[in-house]
């Protein structure tokens, strides 16, 4: 039984890097003139209010985007997601998932697929985007999803597999799908967020390792830290950071994501935050 609701973690520091990134590869994606196909593989409810009990109860917007709309002056880098975040919060107190985002950043001929398979999330979604002729939502598992939906029409476009990691296979199935759909897909960029948890430090190091030995060209690892993983850490269910994979990614995001991080890095982690950004890789 999937328990996962992200509506208790929306706009926290892990969003704040996944959808920086995930902005960042939209704009790139709609400076030229053919359209693209949008992919998410685990949707949720497309957008959350950050005033809800759920919300409210862990408070960790306030400590993430909340924080930073209050904050200035706007990152470099991340004004469009800045904004898309700053209108919705002062409309209405909601904000973004990847899929409102992305939708926002789309044009009239681009395609978004978004998959959900947790039976409350998949009637949000369909309430709350069901009504844009460009999205084609589906009550589905995300990882046999992707395959069975790729190449999209149009092929030109991108993906992210973003699972709740709630079950010890999501990581093993997050490494296989991601390398599956490359080579079913090889036009598109692929985008895979994953969390920073000390007691998953094996987990961590089997995924970068499962991608590095698969040849795929072309993986960039970026990792934000609020503090430090540590295999001794008596409490290792703390998120302490979080990783995205970038498959292919588009042209110059390598430059784009070192612009962002040491920003990110600072206005939510302070002193004691880091930043990594690595080509497991390399481009051909």
């Amino acid at each position: 039984m999937l328990s996962y609701r992200h509506a208790y973690h929306a706009g926290n520091h892990a969003d704040i890097l996944k959808h920086s990134i995930l902005a960042l590869t939209a704009l790139s994606y709609g400076q030229k003139d053919k359209p693209f196909t949008y992919i998410d593989t685990h949707a949720g409810g497309g957008l959350y209010d950050l005033d809800s009990a759920e919300a409210l109860k862990t408070g960790e917007a306030d400590k993430g985007i909340r924080s930073m709309l209050r904050g200035s002056p706007v990152l470099n880098g991340i004004e469009s997601y800045m904004d898309i975040c700053k209108s919705m919060e002062e409309g209405r107190n909601q904000y973004p998932g990847s899929p409102e985002l992305v939708r926002r950043l789309s044009r009239d001929d681009d395609q978004l697929i978004l998959m959900e398979l947790h039976n409350t999330e998949i009637e949000n979604l369909k309430r709350r985007m069901g009504g844009d002729s460009r999205v084609h939502i589906h009550h589905r598992d995300g990882f046999a999803g992707i395959r069975a939906l790729t190449p999209p029409t149009p092929r030109r476009g991108f993906a992210l597999i973003d699972p709740s990691y709630e079950t010890d296979d999501d990581w093993s199935r997050a490494a296989r799908t991601l390398i599956d759909v490359k080579k079913r897909w090889p036009a598109g960029s692929l985008l895979l967020w994953y969390p920073l948890l000390s007691r998953r430090i094996g987990e961590i190091s089997l995924l970068k390792d499962s991608l590095t030995v698969s040849d795929i060209p072309g993986i960039l690892c970026a990792e934000l830290h609020l503090r430090p993983l540590n295999e001794s850490e008596e409490d290792g269910w703390g998120l302490t950071g979080s990783g995205m994979m970038l498959v292919d990614p588009p042209w110059k995001m390598y430059e784009s994501i070192a612009g962002i991080l040491p920003g990110l890095a600072g206005m939510l982690g302070g002193e004691e935050a880091s930043w990594s950004l690595e080509w497991l890789n390399a481009p051909v």
